[in-house]
């Protein structure tokens, strides 16, 4: 049994076209590109943000090199 549309040629052309849209592949000229747009595309989830601060805040500060002390700059 062939299954009936409701809709009209021209709303099926139009559904067509909004579904394509959606699924069009976003083409990146490098590897780096896509984990870029992927970084700024994607949020980070609470529990894994709150643990990397966590983290961080333990690490010492930046203490300047032996360079720096002899010279006094």
């Amino acid at each position: 049994m062939k299954r009936q549309s409701k809709l009209t040629p021209r709303e099926e052309q139009d559904l067509g076209e909004k579904l394509s849209q959606q699924h069009a592949a976003d083409e990146f000229a490098s590897v780096e590109l896509l984990l870029r747009h992927d970084a700024m595309h994607t949020p980070v989830p609470p529990n894994i943000e709150f643990r990397l601060r966590k983290s961080i805040a333990g690490l010492p500060s930046n203490k300047p090199g032996w360079l720096k002390k002899f010279f006094g700059s």
